[in-house]
């Protein structure tokens, strides 16, 4: 029996603008305008005989009906996104565009990079470097790699690892002091640290069982990168990431002042859109920074 179908860019539109909430972030998505989306919508509510949004002054509202077709429209749409990709072979081919901060991308992403393309050959990543928290419908990305909680709205997270931090300066900074360093002596020593996480030191110094009173000296700056270049500079202490300070260390441009780290709350995440079925390969390449990660911190 014939299969009665409607037309696939009209499910499209509905169940992308159904998920969102909103035609304009449907629109986004699909890489059209918001215009085309409202046209299709019209188009299926016309073939179907059936009102599927309450428009609003600045959202819409699903209808009974809509909303108890949603999870199977996506559910489908999930299913063939998923069987035309094994049908065509190109699962884990095609440029991954992934958005990072200089900081983790310069030290830790690029110098690694090669080994995944080895490892999924026909599968490259093009690392867009920003500052920026990019918005990722928007700019067409893929995906991104961010510090932070987890909590991003719209976005799904996966955990890389957790910040895993310690003290670290340039050799000249401490001369011929004896290490591991006093905690006492460490903290009359000009720290740096960022307005974000302005509590970090004070925790790792009660986590080392040293007290929890504030650091004599605390120097705050607008990110973690600035921070640890004033660490490399020979101008301030930091807390970094044992994977992020690793080569330095073996270059001699950074010296550990204690061999004690605290893991925090915030870290690194692989993110990408919520609300449709992830790409394999940002999971491919979220599992594989995973593994970096875990090698590093070894």
């Amino acid at each position: 029996m014939a299969r009665r179908l409607p037309v696939l860019n009209q499910v499209r539109a509905f169940e992308a603008a159904a998920r969102h909430r909103s035609f304009k972030t449907a629109a986004e998505e699909l890489g059209v305008t918001q215009a085309a989306v409202s046209h299709q919508i019209k188009a299926l509510e016309e073939t179907l005989g059936v009102r599927l949004f309450i428009r609003r002054t600045r959202a819409v509202d699903l209808t009974p009906e809509a909303a108890r077709a949603l999870p199977a429209l996506t559910a489908a749409l999930d299913g063939i996104e998923a069987a035309m990709l094994e049908l065509g072979g190109t699962a884990m081919t095609g440029d991954l565009a992934i958005s990072v901060a200089p900081f983790y991308g310069n030290r830790f992403l690029l110098p690694r990079l090669a080994r995944f393309h080895a490892a999924h050959p026909g599968l490259t990543v093009r690392p867009y470097l920003s500052f920026a928290q990019a918005d990722l419908l928007r700019e067409g990305l893929d995906g991104a790699v961010r510090f932070g909680t987890g909590a991003w709205p719209g976005l799904e997270a996966r955990l890389i690892h957790r910040d895993c931090v310690g003290p670290v300066c340039a050799p000249q900074m401490v001369g011929d002091a004896a290490l591991p360093m006093d905690p006492g002596a460490l903290r009359r020593l000009p720290l740096a640290t960022t307005r974000q996480w302005r509590g970090e030191w004070a925790a790792w110094f009660a986590a080392l069982g040293a007290g929890d009173a504030s650091p004599d000296d605390l120097i705050e700056h607008d990110s973690r990168a600035l921070a640890f270049d004033a660490a490399l500079s020979g101008n301030a202490v930091c807390l970094a990431d044992i994977r992020l300070t690793g080569a330095a260390e073996a270059a001699g441009q950074l010296v550990r002042l204690h061999p004690f780290t605290l893991e925090r709350d915030q870290g690194i995440h692989a993110v990408w859109p919520a609300g449709k079925r992830p790409d394999p390969r940002m999971i491919a390449f979220a599992e594989w920074l995973e593994e970096e990660a875990r090698a590093a911190a070894q």
